[in-house]
């Protein structure tokens, strides 16, 4: 049970933490749900929680512990004692998903010695932190909703710490003050104290990038910057721990924003133009790349030429998959509701599927086969070429036997 204890607890902890990771067309689905939840029910508070949680937990996190061979988690089916163990995680998870609706200690579970693990999670921080995980992959900010303003802000971060002046005020000094800031689903603000009415708003879509401030440009410290579209936010954290907490909190929060900026600049706009590259327009395009990616912590370089190869090497390699099945289409007609019983020697090897419009399958294969065949004479043809310019004791054939049969071989047909 204590194995199971810390299994729990460590997906818990995966969950809670991946709720920027959700993608935008879910949340986007998940928060119209849960609005019409509401309005089907307006007297259940507790209902906006419970179809978000069926959706994601039964759905989603609990299918894929179940079965991860189906989820591509493991390549191998596991066994009957591992299915077991799956089994008792899959049914925990779903009951954490429950903690925001459930009264009694043993919903869920028909098994007595599984209700000691529900009642070591049913506590109010956790249940909290399943509630604000369901308010923000469902928040009207996640899904782009003009509903924002009535829902209500969820509070991601709260602190004090130091800002620069905005110059919002056309005399103002532009001096640092120390002030309360908050961060919600909907904005970040800051105040004199948390008490006090919030001076400045600035929208979560409003947020282009953040990214980390060069020291050189106030000689201060654990800086970072709030970039939004006519003027930059400077702030100072009270440590390099919370620097970093804060600009990945922002980023996460801002990443699904359409205007995200590509380039920013790393030092400030000082003196009417910027330290880094003295530029004096102060809504000019970065010079520099930012850190974070649009969509998630990582920056993902893609060579298109290598993929297109990929693609033409997976389908040329199952050619004869591709040709079993343009036989098996070859002569439908529209008024052809119906596959023909496959003939060949090997019907294994035909995936069972059923396709609605055969017509189209069959243009579609058509079109692959053409496009397959044709790349791979255009290939034949230049390794022809190749072969044929190979000059024994040039850099790409240099002088020895070995070398000039292994430059052959390659290129052989």
């Amino acid at each position: 049970m204590e194995n199971l204890q810390n299994y729990v607890e460590k997906i818990f902890r995966a969950i809670t933490s991946s709720v920027f990771l959700c993608p935008t067309i879910m949340c986007e689905v998940f928060f119209m749900l849960k609005e019409a939840a509401l309005l089907k029910f307006p007297e259940h508070k507790e209902i906006r929680y419970q179809v978000v949680s069926g959706f994601v937990f039964l759905r989603f996190f609990a299918p894929a512990i179940l079965g991860p061979k189906l989820f591509h988690l493991r390549n191998d089916i596991p066994d009957q004692s591992i299915n077991r163990k799956l089994t008792l995680l899959s049914k925990a998870i779903q009951s954490l998903g429950n903690l925001v609706s459930s009264k009694t200690p043993a919903f869920g579970f028909k098994e007595d010695y599984m209700i000691p693990l529900f009642k070591s999670f049913n506590e109010q921080g956790r249940i909290d932190a399943i509630r604000m995980f369901l308010d923000i992959i469902s928040s009207a900010t996640r899904a782009h909703s003009r509903s924002i303003d009535f829902e209500a802000p969820i509070i991601l971060k709260e602190g004090v710490m130091t800002k620069r002046a905005q110059g919002r005020k056309k005399f103002g000094v532009k001096n640092f003050k120390r002030r309360y800031f908050c961060l919600t689903n909907q904005c970040l603000k800051y105040a004199k104290s948390k008490d006090d009415e919030a001076l400045c708003e600035i929208p979560v879509q409003d947020i282009l990038a953040v990214e980390s401030l060069e020291e050189e440009s106030f000689r201060m410290k654990n800086m970072f910057q709030v970039v939004q579209p006519e003027r930059a936010l400077y702030i100072q954290a009270n440590n390099c721990v919370e620097e970093k907490e804060w600009i990945a909190i922002l980023n996460k929060i801002s990443q699904t924003n359409q205007n995200r900026l590509q380039n920013y600049h790393p030092a400030a706009y000082v003196n009417g133009h910027f330290l880094c590259c003295k530029s004096t327009d102060q809504v000019a395009h970065g010079c520099t790349p930012v850190s974070f990616g649009v969509s998630s912590d990582m920056k993902i370089d893609i060579d298109s030429d290598r993929e297109i190869e990929r693609i033409h090497s997976l389908f040329l390699h199952h050619m004869e998959k591709l040709e079993a099945l343009q036989a098996t289409y070859r002569g439908f007609t529209d008024d052809c509701a119906k596959l023909e019983v496959y003939s060949g020697e090997s019907p294994a090897t035909l995936p069972s599927m059923i396709i609605e419009d055969t017509k189209s399958c069959f243009e579609t294969l058509n079109e692959i086969l053409k496009c397959v065949i044709s790349l791979e004479q255009e290939h034949k043809q230049y390794l022809k070429m190749l072969q044929r310019n190979i000059v024994l004791g040039s850099q790409d054939a240099p002088i020895g036997k070995d070398n000039y049969l292994h430059v052959s071989a390659q290129t052989k047909l």
